[in-house]
């Protein structure tokens, strides 16, 4: 999916089964920080946790981290590439490993 046009299927994602089934999925609350450059899936995020100590380490400020509606920020900052708040879920398999 990219600029609400539907690859997949070749159609508006608003008029699009696979698009809506995946949008459905998505976080609609994400994780940031006011110093941060991408958004989280979870306040647990590796990435935002390596970010926050890589600032404490550089002497830079450590701001909070909040909940936002995904909508604020998509068209600012950037996803985490690894807890990827832009992908839906894989399914759950119900397997302990």
């Amino acid at each position: 999916m990219a600029d609400d046009f539907c690859e997949v299927m070749l159609l508006p994602s608003t008029q699009c089964d696979h698009c809506r089934s995946a949008q459905s999925k998505l976080p609609q609350r994400v994780y940031v920080t006011r110093g941060g450059s991408v958004y989280h899936r979870t306040p647990h995020c590796e990435g935002l946790k390596d970010g926050q100590r890589y600032a404490r380490w550089k002497g830079h400020d450590v701001h909070d981290i909040e909940s936002v509606p995904r909508s604020d920020v998509r068209a600012r900052l950037g996803a985490c590439e690894i807890c990827r708040p832009d992908t839906p879920p894989p399914p759950a398999t119900g397997r302990p490993f």
